[in-house]
């Protein structure tokens, strides 16, 4: 989905700025492009203008719900291919259900370890 096909883009959905750009920078660290976005409305237009190759998109946010762009992203054609991984402060097993039932490749609870998320991009760029 991403025109750099040497440097697959990753797209950080949180509002939470800081660790939203902090987490930016650890993507690219490990051979992608990042760009933020915080909150949906920003998600959505950033969808179409980056055509990132992966999403890292956290649950609460504040104009909505993740979940409900989870949904978007899988149901639109343009998009069914981006890797989703959802980013959530809590372990609760039936939002992961949830979210993989929407579509999600996976699903990482903050705060994480590096290694964590070096696997997750791994996994996700093996499956887009």
């Amino acid at each position: 989905m991403n025109a750099t096909a040497e440097f697959p883009h990753v797209l950080v959905v949180d509002d939470n700025l800081d660790a939203a750009e902090v987490l930016a920078l650890l993507i690219e660290t490990e051979g992608f492009t990042a760009s933020v976005a915080r909150n949906l409305a920003t998600a959505r237009e950033a969808l179409q203008t980056h055509r990132p190759s992966i999403v890292l998109l956290d649950l609460n946010l504040p104009d909505g719900n993740g979940m409900a762009l989870l949904s978007e992203v899988k149901a639109d054609a343009r998009t069914a291919g981006v890797q989703v991984v959802v980013l959530s402060g809590m372990l609760d097993d039936k939002v992961m259900t949830q979210a993989r039932e929407l579509g999600a490749c996976a699903f990482l609870v903050k705060p994480f370890e590096h290694e964590q998320l070096s696997q997750v991009l791994s996994l996700a760029q093996a499956a887009s």
